[in-house]
């Protein structure tokens, strides 16, 4: 019997990517995210592949059978990854990010902000909730991919955790 190589059997990195999208313009920016994120990893993008309630209600599901089904698919999707990316943009974080990025923290995925908007009600800037859970954040997103390409290169080239759990290196700000 042959031994498998590791490295080989390794699997691409999951990444959640959890963003505003109640409108056209929100849904297009987190899809063409995901479109470049997937080229480096396996990406779940809630509009998609949990689906949308206006949708579902649409096409005739209750509203609380919608709300449930949208809660457990994205839950299930956030035990199964190793990084959270959050899109923080907007007068205010969405509410929704801010539920799914304190998920991912308490079970120690790697969570990592996308803020091309400066806008924040706060002189300070973002809630220290928000900011507490993130390992770093990024301004643009080609920074993010050139980051996240860097990090799935790492870990192919290395045994590099994915995931905060067992890490104790810290990447910083860009």
């Amino acid at each position: 019997m042959q031994l498998r190589d590791e490295k080989n059997m390794r699997k691409r990195p999951r990444v959640y990517l959890a963003g505003p999208l109640f409108s056209d313009a929100e849904r297009a920016f987190n899809a063409n995210l995901a479109t470049e994120l997937e080229k480096w990893a396996d990406v779940y993008l809630p509009q998609r592949d949990g689906g949308l309630m206006s949708e579902m209600v649409q096409d005739g599901v209750h509203p609380r059978l919608a709300s449930h089904r949208v809660f457990q698919l994205d839950m299930e999707a956030i035990r199964d990854v190793d990084y959270l990316i959050a899109i923080l943009d907007g007068r205010t974080i969405d509410e929704g990010v801010a539920f799914e990025l304190g998920t991912a923290f308490a079970q120690s995925k790697r969570c990592i902000g996308l803020q091309t908007d400066s806008r924040r009600l706060a002189p300070w800037g973002n809630n220290p909730m928000v900011t507490g859970a993130l390992d770093t954040v990024f301004t643009c997103t080609d920074a993010l991919i050139q980051w996240l390409s860097s990090e799935v290169m790492e870990a192919v080239a290395s045994t590099k955790p994915l995931h905060r759990g067992s890490s104790s290196s810290n990447i910083g700000s860009e």
